[in-house]
């Protein structure tokens, strides 16, 4: 893993249950065992869909755009720029991209995601 590079030079992903979604990892459990850091982008209407992460706590923090997200069985709540969403181990989560631009989001996994 080359120590500086530019976000255009990583690979891609779309991570399983989700749509209209591209990710990029900037870091893994190869650099940190303890977490793992993702850019993400979310086309308008685009969706995270309901799921949990057996084991890891995810961080979300919004770069630019609107998202809405809802935790459990707790309404949903409207996310912009700026805000911060925390997720426990265990805790169904949805997240809808509701444009009109893209859905930029950096988050993190700790510990990193089984691949």
């Amino acid at each position: 893993m080359k120590q500086i590079e530019h976000l255009d030079d990583l690979e891609t992903y779309v991570p399983p249950g989700h749509d209209g979604t591209v990710n990029r990892r900037l870091t893994t459990a190869e650099f940190c065992q303890n977490f793992e850091l993702v850019h993400g982008t979310l086309a308008p209407g685009g969706v995270a869909h309901r799921h949990s992460h057996e084991k890891e706590h995810q961080v979300i923090y919004v770069m630019a755009g609107a998202a809405d997200v809802q935790l459990g069985d707790e309404p949903v709540v409207r996310v912009e720029a700026g805000g911060i969403v925390r997720i426990p181990p265990g805790v169904e989560h949805l997240v809808t991209s509701m444009g009109p631009a893209a859905l930029e989001l950096i988050i993190v996994y700790s510990p990193p995601l089984n691949r």
